[in-house]
């Protein structure tokens, strides 16, 4: 279910609860956000019990499934150095974006 709102973390243009995927309506039309999203979606329902808490608790986790959610928005045009950016700067993963380029190159 995608829901077009603002009520989401302000760092944040897309933001994904469980199943449900949050978009700001001005990138409505941004279908690498979308992919991003979407693959958070696909990770919850691979463990959905435990998904949220180890998003939540583990660094390692954390970078593994955001490393998979830029890799599907870098497939839809997103310029690998910017996700590279975002990645070692929004999740409080203790990354270089020189690591974070790696990781997405990978």
């Amino acid at each position: 279910m995608i829901i077009y709102t603002d009520r989401m973390p302000k760092r944040f243009a897309g933001y994904t609860i469980g199943p449900v995927i949050l978009i700001r309506p001005k990138y409505k039309d941004d279908a690498g956000l979308l992919a991003h999203e979407q693959k958070h979606v696909e990770q919850f329902w691979a463990a959905p019990v435990l998904h949220g808490v180890m998003y939540r608790f583990s660094k390692g986790y954390r970078l593994k499934s955001e490393v998979e959610a830029y890799q599907a928005q870098i497939e839809c045009g997103m310029d690998i150095n910017r996700a590279a950016k975002f990645l070692s700067g929004k999740y409080n993963l203790g990354i270089s974006v020189d690591a974070a380029v790696d990781l997405l190159t990978v």
